[in-house]
């Protein structure tokens, strides 16, 4: 992608997440914008530069929260590192199952970070959170993500985020 598009993610994903998404949250469960854009990044870009985003993406997180910092940083990059692997072999931007696939993305990112508190505190409530929260915040993820891609796939927002032409590698 280019530089100038990365620029405007990193300025822009959290006000986008804390004000225009605000309300769109149900029950308090949100969707998880960063992680959709991260995903829409792994569709057009290598493993490389998507996990390069993911942490980038996370370390923006993590100064905007009072999470320990470092953290969502280093769980983005690892989760972009697999979604680039995905996009490169795997996913079309054009399919209808990337809602699947980045539910499924988002729940085991969710699920990573409870058994990261589960070890470092203690008495995390993972099945009451797994029902109440992670899968529900999974699936409003993914229908984000698919609504974003409908958005962007047309020709000329490809060109304004693509640096170089959008095609598989054999």
């Amino acid at each position: 992608m280019k530089p100038r598009v990365y620029l405007m993610l990193l300025l822009l994903i959290v006000p986008l997440q804390a004000g225009l998404f605000a309300p769109l949250a149900r029950a308090g469960i949100r969707p998880d914008i960063p992680l959709a854009v991260l995903y829409i990044i792994g569709l057009l870009t290598s493993p490389t530069e998507t996990a390069l985003a993911g942490i980038g993406l996370g370390l923006i997180q993590d100064m905007s929260s009072a999470s320990l910092l470092g953290f969502t940083a280093i769980t983005r990059g690892l989760t972009g590192l697999f979604i680039g692997f995905f996009g490169r072999q795997v996913l079309d931007i054009t399919n209808s199952s990337n809602l699947l696939f980045l539910a499924a993305f988002s729940l085991i990112d969710a699920i990573g970070n409870a058994i990261f508190l589960q070890i470092l505190h203690g008495s995390v409530p993972f099945f009451s959170l797994l029902i109440t929260r992670m899968v529900p915040q999974a699936i409003f993820t993914g229908l984000l993500g698919l609504l974003l891609l409908k958005l962007i796939n047309t020709k000329k927002a490809l060109v304004f985020l693509k640096s170089r032409p959008l095609q598989k590698e054999a």
